[in-house]
């Protein structure tokens, strides 16, 4: 659903079918961080410094100056949540993300993501604290079990999250991936609800990092589980690319008929969800509430760029109108674009066939950005393939007149393309 918001950034929520669409439900829109927002599509944006360095400050007066010009200008792309600060605890050099998150020291950590979170309130951002909570090693962090005592969670693990919550008052926070003493913390109640909510007045979403599994208590973390979610208070789960279809199969609806969920419970994430939504500014967008200096910079067109990456000419075939573009041609490396010429005679839509695969795992994301004549059109978004050939089709409208070009961006690395094969829709 990423077509419903800004182009490259990492996922839409709330009203992303028909049928919420219907209702007024506006369509949230969430970017990565942390170091500057995240755009997978070419789109550039302020870089920042990381989360260990504005640590290093000590200082929340400067730190909340920097990040009120990033609400800023993530108000500008009609961003609603950026999808930090991080705010796990530093506990071993060689953690991989340790450069996103702020300290070993809770207190420490807490201001500062409490100043950067307030900053950027002030133009309506619901920033995303995260990974709630334990998350301090990034190898086989879908699996690892952070084990402590009570104690210990609160006073270290917890405490930088509660800061954020009572004196920065954010609005959103990310689970993660891995357990807290045997239950993973995206369907934790203790966590979600009773810690989160009941203790520290917290009233908005909660949402899993992507692709995040549960548990149900004494068992493994399984990819259909999500109804422990549901039950959690976890509001949102991300990411699947229809809602409305359903495609990893989950329990939900399965609970909920042999009465291990509740209506009830599905409706008190619902009223989490708009309630976000409500003080977003997506609904400005839906009701049209936006002021003219920001509708006029949002509507700012970017220099054309078509002179950027590999210029290739391509040629349809003359008979059915298919376009061939080998991937030899391409060079899929990450911050990289290939811009291909493109002269055909036939004008409309175009099934486009994308031939790729990669070495990494399913929790890689990579992304692919396609831009006809400096037009963002859609964002092809796969996950690691583990070496084997797939296949992503989407649907590309050529428009009319017989030149054009398209811009291939690309938001990742360890991608190789075969083929792309553009295909007359007659």
């Amino acid at each position: 659903m990423q077509s419903e918001v800004t182009a490259g950034t990492a996922a839409a929520f709330g009203g992303i079918t028909d049928s919420l669409k219907e209702l007024g439900v506006p369509v949230g829109c969430c970017a990565d961080g942390p170091s500057g927002i995240r755009m997978d599509c070419g789109t550039k944006a302020f870089s920042l410094p990381n989360g260990t360095l504005l640590g290093c400050t000590f200082n929340t007066e400067l730190v909340g100056n920097l990040y009120e010009m990033t609400g800023k200008e993530l108000r500008l792309n009609k961003i609603d949540s950026l999808l930090g600060p991080g705010m796990n605890i530093h506990r071993n050099p060689l953690n991989g993300r340790n450069f996103e998150y702020i300290s070993e020291d809770p207190l420490l950590t807490g201001r500062i993501c409490a100043a950067q979170v307030k900053a950027m309130a002030r133009s309506g951002i619901g920033s995303t604290i995260k990974h709630f909570c334990g998350n301090n090693q990034e190898v086989g962090r879908s699996t690892s079990d952070s084990v402590m005592s009570e104690r210990c969670l609160r006073e270290i693990y917890l405490k930088g999250f509660e800061i954020a919550v009572k004196e920065g008052g954010a609005r959103s926070v990310m689970t993660t991936y891995g357990s807290v003493n045997g239950l993973w913390t995206a369907g934790s109640y203790d966590l979600c609800t009773t810690i989160l909510r009941n203790e520290w007045g917290f009233d908005g979403i909660v949402m899993t990092d992507w692709w995040a599994k549960a548990n149900y208590e004494g068992h493994q973390a399984e990819v259909p589980v999500k109804a422990p979610m549901v039950a959690a208070q976890n509001d949102i789960y991300m990411v699947v690319n229809d809602a409305k279809v359903n495609p990893e199969k989950d329990d939900v609806e399965e609970m909920l008929h042999a009465g291990k969920l509740t209506v009830g419970e599905l409706q008190r994430n619902a009223e989490n969800i708009l309630g976000f939504l409500l003080k977003s500014p997506s609904i400005l967008l839906l009701t049209g509430r936006i002021c003219e200096e920001e509708l006029e910079a949002m509507n700012t067109k970017e220099e054309d760029d078509v002179d950027a990456g590999n210029l290739v000419n391509l040629i349809s075939d003359p008979d059915t109108q298919e376009i061939v573009i080998d991937g030899s041609l391409l060079h899929p490396v990450k911050g990289n674009a290939d811009v291909l010429a493109v002269s055909r005679c036939y004008e409309g839509d175009f099934e486009m066939k994308f031939v790729l695969k990669s070495d990494l795992g399913e929790l890689a994301q990579l992304p692919v950005s396609v831009f006809l004549d400096n037009i963002h059109k859609m964002t092809v978004s796969v996950q690691g393939t583990n070496g084997k050939w797939v296949e992503e089709t989407r649907i590309l409208n050529m428009g009319f007149g017989h030149n054009h070009y398209i811009k291939l961006y690309y938001g990742a690395d360890n991608l190789e393309i075969k083929e792309i094969v553009l295909t007359p829709k007659r």
